[in-house]
C-alpha cells in the first residue's frame, strides 16, 4: 500500500514535532480526521498536560477535540523522536525559528530537530517543513543536512513544504478550510503532501507549487499584512498631527468603496508578523521597505507611552510612583500568548520612567480588573481583548484617583462616554482637540 493510500484510507500514522501553537491544533486535527497521530516535544508540562486531554494554551475549539482524540488512543505526546518516527508515514516540523540577536534566522531548533529524527527516518516516508524559514530553506538548509546524517533514508525520503497559515485562535476553523499552498522536492513528494493536508476537510483547497514558491508565499502573506499595519501606524501619527480621526477617516474610506482595504491602526507585534519580514529579506543586498515597516510598527508602542506621560505632565503628575494600570498583556485579541507582544513593551517603558504598574490581562493569572484599577491615576487600554470592549467609564472612573487618564492604543472605547463619567481619554490616531 502506497503511503498516499494509507493516508487517504485513515491508516497513516502522523509524526508532529513540535507541540506548540502551530503543531498541537495541527495534531489534533489530524486526529479528529481518523488518523494516527504522535507528538514530540521536550516540555515536560506541555507533554503532561496532552496526557490530561488538556490544551496548554488558550485555542478556541480544541480542547474537546484533544480530548476525544487523547481518550481514544489516536494521539499521544512524546519526548524522543526514536518513540514516533519510525512507525509514522509522515513527519511534519513544526519546530520554533526565531530570529538570533544579529536579526537573522536561528535555525538551532530545526537542526536539533533534523538530528533528532534523522536516524530513524526511512525511504518512502513523507517528511514536511511547516515551520516558517526563509525562502530555499528546504532544498538548501533541509536537504543537504539530511543526505549528510541519512543517506540512507534520503535517497527514498519524500520532502515537501507546507507552510503554517492559520490564525492563533481560529486553529480548528481554518485549518479545514483555509487553502494549503505545498510544494514538494519532485512529484511524488508533491502528491504526497498534498494527500496528507487534503485530509483536513472535504472540500479545503489545495495549491501545489515548488518548495521554494511556497515558502515564499507565506512570507509575502504575513509581511503583507505587516506593512499593511506599519502604513495604519502612520495614517494615525498623521491624524494626530493634523487633530482629526485616523479611525473614523479609514472606516469612511473603506465603507462602500472596492479598491480600499485599509487596516486600522493599534500597536502590531507577535511571533510572525514582527520577524518574517527578516526571513524574506535575508539574502537581498538592497534597501527595502520591510525595514521601515519595522521601525514605524516596533515605535507604535513608545509613541503611545509617550503622548500619555506628556499628559500626565500637562496635569502635574509626577511619574515616579505613580500607580498606573496597564490593561493586556498578550499580542492579540483574545489570546494568552505574550511573544513578542507590543503590550510587554509598553509596560517596559512605563516602568523604566518609575511608574508604578499595575497589570491586568483577563487571560493571564494576576490582578483583576478592579485591582489594577484601584488607586491608578492613569491606564494604558494596551490589548484590545474583546472583554475591554464593554468597560463601564463610571466603574473605571469610581476606582480611579485624580486625574484620572487613559489612553487607548486601539481605538476601542467611547472617548465621550469616558469623559462624561470624568475620565480624559486619548486615543492612538486621534488628534488632542477632539
Amino acid at each position: 500500500m502506497t503511503i498516499i493510500e494509507r493516508i487517504e484510507s485513515r491508516e497513516a500514522t502522523v509524526a508532529v514535532l513540535g507541540m506548540g501553537r502551530v503543531g498541537l491544533p495541527l495534531g489534533i486535527a489530524f486526529a479528529a480526521t481518523g488518523l494516527r497521530v504522535m507528538g514530540v516535544d521536550p516540555d515536560p508540562a506541555i507533554r503532561g498536560t496532552i496526557a490530561l486531554g488538556k490544551m496548554p494554551f488558550h485555542d478556541p475549539g480544541c480542547e474537546d477535540l484533544l480530548a476525544e482524540a487523547v481518550h481514544a488512543g489516536r494521539l499521544s505526546a512524546h519526548v524522543d523522536p526514536a518513540e514516533a518516527v519510525p512507525s509514522a508515514d509522515a513527519v511534519v516540523l513544526c519546530v520554533g525559528t526565531p530570529l538570533a540577536a544579529d536579526l537573522r534566522p536561528d535555525y538551532d531548533q530545526l537542526r536539533s530537530a533534523l538530528s533528532g529524527i534523522a536516524p530513524h527516518l526511512r525511504p518512502g516516508q513523507l517528511l514536511v517543513q511547516r515551520s516558517t524559514v526563509s525562502p530555499g530553506t528546504l532544498n538548501k538548509v533541509v536537504l543537504p543536512y539530511l543526505r549528510e546524517c541519512a543517506p540512507g533514508a534520503a535517497e527514498g525520503l519524500l520532502v515537501a513544504a507546507c507552510p503554517e497559515r492559520i490564525a492563533e485562535g481560529a486553529a480548528m476553523k481554518e485549518l479545514r478550510s483555509v487553502p494549503e499552498i505545498v510544494g514538494g522536492v519532485d512529484e511524488a513528494s508533491s502528491r504526497a503532501v498534498a494527500a496528507l493536508f487534503a485530509t483536513l476537510g472535504p472540500d479545503k483547497p489545495i495549491h501545489v507549487t515548488t518548495a521554494t514558491a511556497a515558502e515564499l508565499a507565506k512570507l509575502f502573506t504575513n509581511v503583507y499584512r505587516y506593512v499593511n499595519f506599519a502604513l495604519a501606524n502612520e495614517f494615525a501619527v498623521l491624524a494626530e498631527y493634523y487633530r482629526e480621526d485616523a479611525h473614523e477617516i479609514i472606516r469612511m474610506v473603506n465603507e462602500g468603496y472596492p479598491r480600499a482595504n485599509v487596516a486600522l491602526p493599534g500597536p502590531a507585534g507577535g511571533p510572525c508578523l514582527s520577524k518574517d519580514g527578516y526571513f524574506l529579506v535575508e539574502a537581498l543586498t538592497l534597501p527595502d521597505f520591510v525595514l521601515t515597516a519595522w521601525k514605524l510598527n516596533d515605535s507604535a508602542p513608545a509613541h503611545v507611552v509617550r503622548r500619555f506621560v506628556r499628559r500626565l505632565d500637562l496635569r502635574g503628575v509626577p511619574l515616579a510612583g505613580t500607580p498606573i494600570a496597564v490593561l493586556g498583556q498578550t499580542f492579540k485579541r483574545d489570546s494568552d500568548d505574550l511573544r513578542q507582544s507590543p503590550a510587554i513593551r509598553i509596560t517596559q517603558i512605563l516602568r523604566r520612567e518609575g511608574c508604578d504598574v499595575r497589570v491586568h490581562d483577563p487571560f493571564l493569572p494576576g490582578l483583576t480588573l478592579q485591582q489594577a484599577l484601584a488607586g491608578a491615576r492613569g491606564f494604558v487600554l494596551a490589548t484590545n481583548h474583546s472583554q475591554f470592549d464593554s468597560l463601564d467609564p463610571s466603574e473605571v472612573a469610581s476606582l480611579m484617583e485624580d486625574p484620572r487618564v487613559g489612553i487607548d492604543a486601539w481605538g476601542t472605547l467611547d472617548r465621550k462616554r469616558f469623559a462624561a463619567a470624568g475620565v480624559e481619554l486619548l486615543t492612538f490616531g486621534v488628534g488632542d482637540e477632539l
